[in-house]
């Protein structure tokens, strides 16, 4: 598997909400599938909890729906029975930011600690900005703790309020009407960190993919469809890397 590939998987499986994220891991299944399987093993569960337990379940959903209906605060619960959460530990809550224009994106990211990708002064002709998305964190010291809170707890859910400062992941995208450039800033793992250089691959629906390793605590990637030249996607992407 390709690094093209496995960020591919790894922004899916990042937007995890809470008791409908879908997990792909270990067995080669399609969408629908995946789908039909969560929601079995989630069925399987509820069955065997106590009236308490769903009745807490039911009113934490409740009452994180109304916390976040109107603030940008993210919360993450933990999850004792993971076959609700289709076999994910933890889910999200408010786990991104999008953005229409690029001006209110710089007002968020003036707030922000760190790095954080701008818009490229040498964009193609013809390409307008179009979207950007902003992601909490999604590892760290603070995921530890509110494991090992949630099961010293005892509860079926538990749950806490992250601050954040620095991004997990940051996301730009231009469209000329035809093509999406999209340019993304990621948090670089275990994994990852080890990565220095460049690397450039092709998938099979035609989309090129130019990434930028070894860059402190982030990665750098950049994906078009045109017959845009790793040259200039690298151009690209250096000059959205902001120091």
């Amino acid at each position: 598997m390709n690094v093209a590939t496995k960020v591919a998987i790894a922004t899916l499986s990042s937007v995890l909400l809470f008791g409908s994220s879908v997990s792909f891991a270990a067995e080669e299944l399609t969408h629908e599938q995946a789908l039909e399987k969560a929601v079995e093993q989630r069925e399987e569960v509820l069955k065997a909890l106590t009236a308490e337990e769903r009745k807490f379940i039911d009113d934490e959903e409740a009452r994180l729906k109304e916390l976040v209906k109107n603030s940008d605060d993210t919360y993450i619960t933990y999850h004792k029975y993971k076959k609700l959460n289709s076999g994910l530990d933890i889910s999200f809550w408010s786990l991104d930011r999008e953005y229409s224009t690029y001006e209110d994106y710089s007002k968020k990211t003036s707030a922000l600690q760190g790095p954080i990708l701008q818009q490229p002064a040498n964009l193609p002709t013809g390409y307008k900005f179009s979207q950007a998305r902003i992601e909490s964190p999604t590892e760290g010291k603070f995921f530890d703790e509110l494991r090992a809170e949630g099961k010293k707890s005892g509860k079926p859910v538990y749950t806490k309020k992250l601050e954040w400062k620095e991004p997990g992941r940051v996301e730009l995208r231009y469209t000329d009407g035809k093509d999406e450039l999209i340019i993304n800033q990621y948090t670089a793992d275990e994994e990852f960190a080890k990565l220095k250089g460049t690397e450039f691959s092709k998938q099979a629906d035609g989309r090129k993919y130019f990434f930028q390793y070894g860059v402190g605590k982030y990665y750098y990637g950049i994906s078009t469809k045109t017959d845009m030249s790793q040259e200039k996607m690298s151009e690209i992407l250096k000059a959205a890397m902001k120091k």
